[in-house]
Parts: C-alpha cells; structure tokens; sequence
C-alpha cells in the first residue's frame, strides 16, 4: 500500500513484492533507487479488496487507522477478514490486528458511513452486511 504524492514513482512493475496468481514475483526487485517504498506490505499476500481511512468519532481510539479488507491469508481458504493497521503521525506502520476472523469469509469491502460506524460487506453464499458498532462500556 502506498501514499500517492505528486511527482513519485512507486516502480509498479519494475518494483514490487506481488506476485502472480500463480505464485512466481512480478519483479526480482524490491527496491530500486528513486523508487518510492511502500508503507504496507502484506506477505502472504490477503487479496486486498476495500480500504477505508478512518476520520469519525465512533471509534475515538481508531481515528486516522486504515481498515482493510482482505479475501484470505496466502492461499488458504476461509481466511478473510478485516485488518485495522495503526499508523504514527508520521504515516509508518505501528501495528496490525485482525478483526471478524471467526466469520471466516471472504471480506468484499469496508467503508465509514457519514455517522462514523463501519460497514463490512462479506462475500460467501451466507454473506453479510455488517455495522460494526462500538462496545457498551460497563457502569464501574
């Protein structure tokens, strides 16, 4: 996943850590000087589908994260899900965190609503339609 700025080259082809479908890398190359890097890279590959950067106050603790779908891990079916990578002030990857694997189905797309929930669209023959809401928090 990149950043796009004006004026960069990302070096799609000639860079890349993607593969093919069937398995051999597009490129040899990761890096080549003048090549703009990546901020996410996902390997084994999760066949990325929607991406959404977060910017609501549903979810206070995840303004400014991206949530992605992803159709599986590598190539082992029933794997999708939805990841959530926390980014620094800076734009770089702190960390990731799987969420909604126990549905095991392919994650189609995830975007915020103008309220600021999140929307999952799953894609089996039992897919769903999904609000994600955040939890009551408890009287203490």
């Amino acid at each position: 996943m990149n950043i796009i700025r004006g004026g960069r080259n990302y070096g799609w082809p000639s860079v890349t850590y993607g593969r093919t479908y069937q398995g051999p890398r597009v490129s040899d190359k990761t890096q080549m000087q003048g090549m703009e890097e990546p901020v996410v890279v996902w390997i084994p590959s999760i066949a990325v589908s929607g991406i959404t950067f977060y910017t609501g106050s549903k979810f206070p603790n995840w303004k400014n994260n991206i949530f992605v779908g992803a159709l599986r891990m590598g190539e082992i079916p029933g794997t999708g899900h939805l990841q959530r990578i926390v980014l620094n002030e800076r734009g770089e990857e702190m960390r990731r965190e799987m969420l909604l694997t126990d549905l095991k189905q392919r994650v189609r797309d995830v975007r915020q609503s103008p309220d600021g929930f999140l929307y999952v669209l799953t894609e089996e023959d039992n897919g769903a339609l999904i609000r994600l809401e955040p939890a009551e928090m408890s009287a203490r």
